[in-house]
Parts: structure tokens; C-alpha cells; sequence
């Protein structure tokens, strides 16, 4: 089991257990219950549940590019053999951000430690980018595809998943919109709470766990038939 499917498991649980807590607690047998969250706390609740699947989402797409990365340096003995794809983005990471303010005689030094790297037997430590606060479907995709992945889905999900909800945004589209409202303050959870019930979240969830479990599978099959080499 790759490092991405142990934390996509982990995360799914997790929120798991919240939704099951508030479905439980918006039951109508469970009103009169004295310890049963109400008003605000159980609105505070449903926001926290959608930040919650939205991090399902980022952290595993996070993982999933650690994993190809740890796949890239533990097989390949040199940058050489890297496909076209995942050489041009090693190069980004390693000298993108250091050539934006480079200086002539850095870019020089840069050149150097390039060609030093393309007579080392082993590939240096490096990382792929995520899509960070962005995680859409289709910011997904693009990111699969920069790594030479190309994601195929079956048509009945592909449908759920790029069908636009009341708010002409796809439902992971309108998860990222909750969460980047709730992370920049622009609206509160109480009343982003009050807006949405278990009911949404649940649906919200299992769109979400069944296209990023396709997600995974798409870069365990891509490891292992080490895709990423020439």
C-alpha cells in the first residue's frame, strides 16, 4: 500500500466519524438529548466538516506526488532516464524559483550544478507541487497530466463529477470555495453552517472519496509500471 492510500484511508475515517456525529445529532430523536450540539455549535460543526473533506483532498493529492517522487529517485540511477514530462518537472523543482531572481554569474553556478547532477548515479532530493488551495477536479487533472498521467474515469462518475450544482460550480469546485471563504475570513462557520446539513456533507464526501480513490489508483498503476522513465 503506497504512503498516499494510508493517508487518503486515515482522512476518510476521520471525517467519517464527524458526519456520522452530526447525522446522528440532527436525527429528530436526538433533539431532546442534552448533550447534542445545537444553533451555532452544530452549524460550526458542518463547516468544519467541509474543511475536513477539502483536506481529504489537498493531502492526498500532496502524498500521491511525494510517492511518485520517492518512486522517481529509489528507481532511476540518473536524471537521464526521466521521461520528457517528469524531467521538465524536476527541473522546475529544483531551479525554477532559484532562476526567477537569478543573477548572470548565478545562472552560471546553476549551469554547473546541472551538469554535475547529469554524471551523479542517483537523483537528488526533490518534491512535485502541489495544487495548493485549489484542489478542483480540474486542477487535478491538470496536475496528473504535468507528471505525464493522464486521468480516465468512467462516464457515469465523470458526469457527477462535472455536473454544476445551484451555484454554477461542480460540487469539488463549490469545496474549495467553502474552504477558501472559511481560511480568508471571508465568511464565518456559523454561517457557512447554516447553509448546508449532514445530509449535503454526506453526498459531498462520497463524490469526493470516489474520485480521489480513482485518483490514487491512477498514480499506484503509473509507479508501478514506473511510467516516469524513458
Amino acid at each position: 500500500m503506497t504512503l498516499a492510500r494510508e493517508t487518503f484511508n486515515e482522512r476518510c475515517l476521520e471525517v467519517e466519524q464527524l458526519l456520522r456525529y452530526l447525522e446522528e445529532s440532527e436525527d429528530p430523536s436526538s433533539l431532546s438529548k442534552p448533550n447534542t450540539p445545537k444553533g451555532e455549535t452544530l452549524r460550526i460543526l458542518r463547516s468544519s466538516c467541509y474543511v475536513m473533506i477539502y483536506s481529504m483532498i489537498e493531502s492526498t493529492m500532496s502524498v500521491c506526488l511525494t510517492d511518485l517522487a520517492s518512486a522517481v529517485r529509489n528507481t532511476a540511477t540518473s536524471i537521464r532516464e526521466l521521461d520528457d514530462q517528469i524531467f521538465a518537472r524536476y527541473l522546475i523543482s529544483k531551479y525554477n524559483n532559484k532562476l526567477i531572481t537569478s543573477s548572470h554569474d548565478k545562472g552560471v553556478s546553476l549551469a554547473r550544478e546541472f551538469m554535475d547532477e547529469l554524471d551523479q548515479r542517483t537523483i537528488p532530493q526533490f518534491s512535485f507541487a502541489p495544487p495548493s488551495g485549489n484542489c478542483t477536479e480540474n486542477q487535478i487533472v491538470k496536475t496528473l497530466r504535468g507528471v505525464g498521467i493522464e486521468l480516465r474515469l468512467d462516464p457515469a462518475l465523470n458526469t457527477r463529477v462535472k455536473r454544476k450544482t445551484s451555484n454554477d460550480r461542480t460540487v469539488i469546485e463549490s469545496l474549495v470555495q467553502v474552504r477558501n471563504d472559511l481560511a480568508h475570513g471571508n465568511r464565518a462557520f456559523s454561517e457557512v453552517g447554516q447553509d448546508c446539513t449532514a445530509f449535503d456533507l454526506r453526498a459531498t464526501f462520497e463524490l469526493s472519496i470516489e474520485f480521489m480513490a480513482i485518483v490514487i489508483g491512477h498514480f499506484e498503476s503509473y509507479i508501478e509500471a514506473s511510467g516516469y522513465l524513458k
